[in-house]
């Protein structure tokens, strides 16, 4: 419970409309995926919701005030084994605050209730995604103790196979005729230095 009397519970089918009403009223998602949002949405957003509301693998909790009404939702999923270079974590994604409602405690309460989800499933980390542009989001997360990991890049598959075709096969820029990649990769060194003496 938050200091605005906040409360954080387990979403459900009934709030899917409620969902899709909070998503529709965020000005600040910019592109998803290399999309603008409303590109398929409501349609496309509410049969998503629908999916990941039923998905074992995720779980799916919303803000919601006094009155009972839906002013956030963030979406979780865990990663208990952890992957080859990760630790176990619990994964926030879609952290929304409805904009009328921000800097009312609704971020923390869905923050805490993934670190309560984490605890449930005994992992030690927290990790949320945060877009680069958006830097409230940024700073309320770095107030939170959550710091910077990796920078991640997403691509259309069409663009990707398309920038693919074009590349050098190898992926690499080609050396010059006559200099390897050791030698590009060492300094270069007067040869005066490398006579030998007496």
């Amino acid at each position: 419970m938050s200091r605005f009397r906040v409360r954080v519970r387990t979403a459900s089918s009934d709030d899917v409309d409620e969902l899709v009403a909070l998503v529709g009223s965020m000005t600040d998602l910019g592109l998803v995926r290399g999309r603008r949002v409303a590109r398929s949405w409501p349609d496309g957003f509410r049969i998503q919701c629908e999916r990941v509301l039923t998905d074992p693998e995720h779980r799916v909790v919303v803000a919601v005030d006094e009155a009972g009404a839906v002013v956030g939702a963030a979406v979780f999923a865990a990663d208990t084994a952890g992957g080859l270079l990760d630790p176990p974590a619990v994964y926030v994604s879609h952290l929304l605050v409805a904009p009328d409602h921000r800097k009312r405690g609704a971020g923390r309460a869905l923050v805490s209730a993934a670190a309560g989800y984490a605890e449930e499933l005994g992992v030690d980390s927290v990790v949320v995604a945060v877009a680069p542009t958006t830097r409230d989001a940024n700073r309320f997360f770095a107030r939170l103790g959550f710091a910077p990991q990796v920078i991640r890049r997403i691509a259309p598959v069409a663009a990707l196979r398309r920038a693919l075709a074009s590349a050098d096969p190898m992926g690499e820029p080609t050396l010059p005729p006559g200099r390897s990649a050791l030698a590009r990769a060492l300094p270069r060194t007067p040869r005066s230095r490398l006579r030998r003496t007496g």
